[in-house]
């Protein structure tokens, strides 16, 4: 008598049910299966959705730095120490967050927003903290930032994520638009102080004034001032050196046809009509 074989050693198909989880979705679905067992599966990890709320859950465990020169001066070292200065880093505000970011250079990202929010107004400096998290080239590549802001955002209703804190000069398109939440809640601080070095007659030439503002004020100050125009030379013995009384002297140095603004993120120069909505504009004082 030949010996009895099993269904598996002959070939016979076994029906099976067939399952899938699809990325953002929780459960499965599954196909029909005639013999109620299921012996096959398909399942899709979603990995950077998964990374991300690690990421999130590390970051909220972590201590917080105050936000302060010397604490970024520390975060460099240590950047240095470990060779790596990408990763993610969530910016805190009187105990809350209010922005997560990506960077490849978490340090200088940093030193950036802390410029940026010694300009704005409403904002003391002695509240704001940080907290970082390193990563290294696969795990950064790994990490989401869309998904990280989703996420902290679905928390912390208050967020500056998308309410106009992150980029670094919104460009000229956005002159003329309303200003986001952020730019509304914390505007610039228009009489910023501005240390200038004057000759014996209390002069300076028309560029170096120009330069040595858009290297100190802590926002925009965007110019288009012709070479041969910077080369003149504009008078500040009596004028109070902060940004918002020294833009209106050079406009009015400039004359007829120049046009500055103080604006929700900075200040500009053109010459140009151009109106500014949502700023203050600034024209030639009349002699």
């Amino acid at each position: 008598m030949p010996k009895s074989t099993s269904p598996r050693e002959v070939g016979v198909i076994v029906p099976v049910e067939v399952c899938v989880q699809r990325s953002g979705e929780l459960g499965y679905s599954c196909l029909p299966n005639s013999t109620g067992v299921s012996l096959q599966a398909l399942y899709v990890f979603d990995f950077l959705r998964t990374v991300s709320e690690q990421l999130k859950e590390k970051l909220e465990s972590l201590s917080a730095s105050p936000l302060d020169d010397a604490a970024l001066r520390q975060l460099q070292d240590f950047q240095i120490d470990v060779r790596s200065a990408q990763g993610v880093y969530l910016l805190i505000y009187d105990g809350q967050p209010r922005y997560i970011g990506k960077a490849n250079n978490v340090k200088e990202r940093l030193t950036q927003h802390l410029t940026k929010l010694r300009g704005r107004r409403h904002i003391d400096l002695e509240k704001l903290t940080y907290k970082v998290l390193l990563l290294d080239q696969s795990m950064s590549t790994a990490a989401n930032e869309d998904i990280l802001i989703g996420l902290f955002k679905t928390q912390y209703s208050d967020m500056w994520n998308g309410a106009g804190f992150g980029p670094k000069d919104p460009g000229k398109e956005r002159d003329t638009t309303k200003p986001g939440k952020f730019d509304q809640q914390h505007p610039i601080v228009e009489d910023y102080p501005v240390e200038i070095e004057l000759d014996l007659e209390g002069s300076i030439q028309l560029g170096r004034l120009l330069a040595t503002m858009k290297s100190q004020l802590p926002y925009v100050f965007r110019y288009d001032v012709p070479a041969s125009v910077q080369m003149s030379t504009i008078h500040l013995q009596s004028v109070n050196h902060v940004a918002n009384d020294l833009l209106q002297v050079i406009v009015t140095h400039l004359g007829d046809g120049w046009r500055g603004a103080i604006i929700s993120y900075g200040m500009v120069l053109y010459k140009s009509s151009k109106h500014y909505p949502y700023g203050i504009e600034i024209d030639p004082l009349l002699d």
